[in-house]
């Protein structure tokens, strides 16, 4: 076991040691520690001043904890006593015993930190000398306190001036017979102890005297203070990012600079002073950089667009938080007029990520939409066969494509829908066309149909000229129904009877008279089943036909009702209706070759047809 053999080397334990504890304590709490060896024991001194009270149990635990963990090698027992500064007696004490390690009392890993210029206790009844330190301090009174009531006291045992004690430094006290001169190899360990606590100290003192502004002129502080005056210029009028950039590193190599000026510098406090001020302003410089940092990840990360929404939102969460950080900053602080102007760039800046996160979630809405559109017409046209079907399949593709059309240029969704637009509009020219198809067969069939009925009817009044046209119209209607639609195969099985049905009307209406017949047709077309459409009178040179004002005011109200409805079908119906009663007219007319006048309910002419005209 090492042990320290000297008085300077347990004066700089002791001041590593008070240094230790001052920075436990805080310097609001002095206290002085002095070490003396004795006996093989390390013996430790804690005085405080009478007016403050210190946790005994703290003290005692961080000495012994610091001790074993750095210093070691100092002895063994450890003793620590505590005492009240004027006193004579220690209140309390406490001991330990230590590992046999070779470590050196202050490791090159933790320097040793002297306390210079330690101030004095502030009891104007006590005035403390260094006569005051001797090793009465180590006796604690009878009536104080302790943590260690049988541990003995220092100097209840005097040692003989004459007993041999090599390179170990205690005071001067008697002879007792307790304190006979040990053997050499007793003092052996002690002797290596000493010469290793030597070298650690030297070491120990050589690093602390190297440090800066503890020896000579302090030059560090005059240059910690010139890169802080550069910072501050600088950071006066910032032109970019950069030059606040420059400020920063300028501030901190300061701090870093005034940082490295130890405790036991008389310096100390100075550089103390101005590490605060500094930190303070490195701190609102940080902010800046931070935030200048945070847009220009921003920045980068909008660059190169278009970008999927889940970029911009991050873009938009960046520049917030970049705005939130200058707005910060002090009013008062050098740094507003840049923030001032940066805050205005990135609220720009933001305002147009929201309008690109807008645009992108809308174009994805609409990609969705289109798809969704296009998987539906895909699956109606699949088992689309009626017109109806076509229609709703031609529309469902509209609404594909007119979601496509609404993505705008500039999102990631614009390439995406113009390789959709070229997938579906062959597909929707495909329903369009047969719609178109499925459309003009239904009209034509169904006109068929109703034709056929109007022949039918004319056949049962004996209409054959009538009839006659109806079947020919009923048949022509029949063979324009296209190919490959859903009434062609329906119109084809009705062109026979048909034609059959025309081939009879000829007949009859070759048997009939000319003017029975067109008595008949006259009779037949002006006197319907329901209503009353027209009156007539016959004569050799013409016919007049005059139509009955209910039917008038019937057709007209039935026009209206269907336009209004927008019902196309009974629109065409009206007008072929009246189509047809003209024919019928014209019919009679040229079959009895004679003229025929149509007339308006109040008389007047609408039209006149001359035979074989």
């Amino acid at each position: 076991m090492k042990t320290a053999t000297r008085p300077d080397d347990l004066e700089i334990l002791g001041h590593v040691l008070q240094a230790d504890l001052q920075k436990r304590l805080s310097t609001l709490v002095p206290i002085q520690v002095r070490c003396l060896l004795k006996e093989g024991a390390l013996m430790i001194l804690v005085q405080h001043r009478v007016d403050v009270m210190l946790e005994q149990q703290e003290i005692f635990d961080f000495l012994e904890q610091t001790i074993l963990e750095h210093h070691s090698s100092v002895g063994n027992p450890v003793k620590i006593y505590l005492r009240v500064a004027g006193q004579k007696q220690s209140y309390a004490s406490h001991s330990f015993l230590t590992e046999y390690l070779s470590e050196p009392i202050v490791t090159a890993d933790r320097p040793v930190e002297t306390v210079e210029n330690f101030p004095k206790f502030l009891n104007p009844a006590v005035e403390e000398t260094e006569s005051d330190w001797t090793e009465s301090e180590f006796t604690q009174s009878p009536e104080a306190p302790t943590t260690d009531s049988e541990l003995p006291h220092p100097w209840d045992e005097p040692i003989s001036e004459d007993e041999p004690q090599p390179d170990v430094w205690s005071p001067e006290s008697p002879e007792t017979e307790a304190s006979k001169p040990k053997s050499k190899s007793s003092l052996l360990p002690l002797i290596v102890a000493g010469v290793g606590l030597s070298l650690a100290v030297f070491s120990t003192s050589l690093y602390v005297l190297t440090r800066p502004c503890v020896i000579g002129v302090c030059r560090a502080i005059p240059e910690a203070q010139g890169l802080s005056e550069q910072s501050t210029a600088t950071l006066q009028n910032p032109g970019s990012g950069k030059d606040v950039l420059e400020a920063q590193q300028q501030l901190l190599d300061a701090i870093q600079i005034l940082e490295s000026i130890p405790s036991w510098s008389s310096h100390h406090r100075q550089a103390e002073e101005l590490l605060k001020a500094y930190e303070a302003q490195a701190e609102r410089v940080d902010e800046m950089v931070t935030a200048l940092k945070t847009a220009a990840r921003a920045s980068y990360k909008s660059q190169n667009p278009p970008h999927p929404a889940s970029r911009w939102i991050e873009v938009q969460s960046l520049w917030r938080e970049a705005i939130a950080q200058l707005e910060q900053l002090p009013t008062k602080s050098n740094l507003q007029p840049l923030a001032q102007q940066k805050i205005k760039e990135y609220k720009a800046n933001l305002a147009q990520t929201n309008q690109r996160l807008v645009k992108e979630r809308q174009a994805q809405g609409y990609i969705n939409s289109a798809k969704e559109a296009a998987l539906i017409a895909e699956a109606r046209q699949g088992v689309a066969q009626t017109l109806p079907h076509w229609q709703l399949v031609y529309s469902t593709w509209q609404v594909a494509m007119n979601r496509l059309k609404q993505i705008p240029q500039g999102t990631t969704a614009y390439e995406e829908a113009q390789q959709l637009s070229a997938l579906y509009l062959p597909k929707m020219a495909v329903a369009r066309d047969r719609k178109a198809q499925e459309q003009f067969a239904t009209n034509a069939y169904n006109q068929g149909l109703r034709i056929a009925q109007l022949a039918k009817n004319s056949q049962s009044d004996s209409q054959w000229s009538m009839a006659l046209v109806h079947w020919r119209n009923a048949l022509n209607y029949l063979n324009q129904v296209p190919n490959g639609t859903f009434y062609h195969a329906k119109a084809q099985s009705l062109v026979a009877p048909y034609t059959q049905a025309l081939k009879q009307a000829q007949g009859q209406l070759q048997v009939v008279l000319k003017l029975q017949q067109a008595r008949s047709d006259l009779h037949q077309t002006c006197f319907g089943k329901t209503q009353q459409v027209c009156s007539y009178t016959l004569t050799s040179n013409a016919i007049q036909v005059r139509l009955s004002p209910t039917y008038m005011q019937k057709v007209r109200q039935t026009a209206t009702i269907a336009k209004a409805r927008g019902d196309s079908n009974v629109q065409a119906g009206v007008v072929n209706h009246i189509l047809t009663l003209g024919e019928a007219l014209e019919a009679i007319s040229d079959n009895a070759r004679i003229r025929v006048d149509v007339y308006n309910p109040d008389g007047s002419l609408i039209e006149t047809h001359m035979p074989g005209m």
